[in-house]
């Protein structure tokens, strides 16, 4: 059997510094049948001098400026894979995260498993974690099928552009990127709710991937008020739409989004120009976070919910 072309899309713009460590990354995988897609969002550094050290081994796809969500939508439709992964040009791969998440998708295919995503190692200035620990997920196996994703990722949010390994036919399904979502903020986190709306995923625990922060991280150039603003914004618009609205495990999504209106309340009044509004909402906001840590304690909290192969 031909081994499945795995498509391997790098969005770029200005990352001169580190796009050559992220595609090294790439080449270095041990699973040998795969194309990588750059695609230079309009990088005005040297980023096309170092794509072009790279020869044939790359295909490179040059475009004016349409953020993330545009570039990586242009090397969706280039791509011609079976299986399509991502990777921000600031990012790298362990040596066999493509060979171990392909083959856990050829184990899956009848089982109705539309990607895979493993964990990985997420470099801060001050602390090393992981995005499994971060988004309190603790699977008791060390990889099988993820049953359940839908009900955690409508609590809280999960690494997903550099950790994914998604079925082609499962991306159609689903829609690509939007890219009418301000600055491509949760872009990610949109695609991946509706991909946990169509079935059940595989997953790895091992951190086969590594993310490095970076001063242009969406998560550092944007407010808690603008993320949290377009986490609303995105669940209530997929909550409407015919296909995926009534997909949703209602529950969970009504409680989420009362907890994001009620901190975007907080985060509004603690952004305010007088003193007595401002410690409000801060106070505010220190319960809320408090209830949150309560709340993810409780069984009523969803969990990982996995099995074997």
């Amino acid at each position: 059997m031909k081994p499945a072309l795995v498509s391997v899309i790098i969005p770029t713009y200005n990352r001169a510094g580190t796009i050559e460590r992220t595609i090294n990354s790439v080449l270095a995988q041990s699973w040998g049948s795969m194309e990588i897609l750059v695609v230079d969002d309009g990088s005005t550094d040297h980023t096309a001098d170092v794509l072009s050290g790279f020869g044939d081994r790359i295909r490179v796809i040059r475009q004016s400026n349409r953020g993330p969500s545009g570039a990586r939508n242009a090397g969706i439709r280039a791509a011609r894979g079976e299986v399509i992964s991502f990777l921000d040009s600031d990012d790298e791969w362990l040596p066999d995260k493509t060979e171990r998440q392909v083959k856990l998708l050829q184990a899956t295919e009848s089982l109705g498993v539309v990607c895979c995503v493993c964990n990985t190692r997420m470099e801060f200035a001050n602390r090393t974690t992981t995005s499994f620990a971060v988004s309190l997920l603790q699977p008791s196996l060390r990889e099988g099928i993820w049953t359940n994703p839908a009900e955690v990722l409508v609590t809280r949010f999960l690494l997903f552009n550099q950790v994914v390994a998604v079925r082609r036919q499962a991306l159609e399904q689903a829609g690509y990127f939007r890219e009418d979502l301000p600055f491509g903020l949760n872009d990610d986190y949109d695609l991946a709710v509706r991909l946990s709306l169509l079935g059940p995923w595989a997953f790895i625990a091992d951190p086969l991937t590594v993310w490095h922060e970076h001063a242009t991280n969406i998560s550092r150039t944007h407010s808690h008020l603008d993320i949290s603003i377009q986490t609303l914004n995105i669940l209530q618009d997929l909550s409407r739409s015919p296909q995926f609205g009534p997909l949703f495990p209602k529950v969970l999504l009504r409680r989420r989004v009362r907890d994001l209106k009620r901190g975007i309340v907080a985060l509004r009044l603690s952004n305010g120009r007088s003193l007595g509004p401002r410690l409000l909402g801060t106070v505010l906001h220190l319960l809320l976070r408090m209830r949150w840590k309560l709340y993810s304690r409780l069984p009523c909290t969803p969990r990982m919910i996995t099995r074997a192969v």
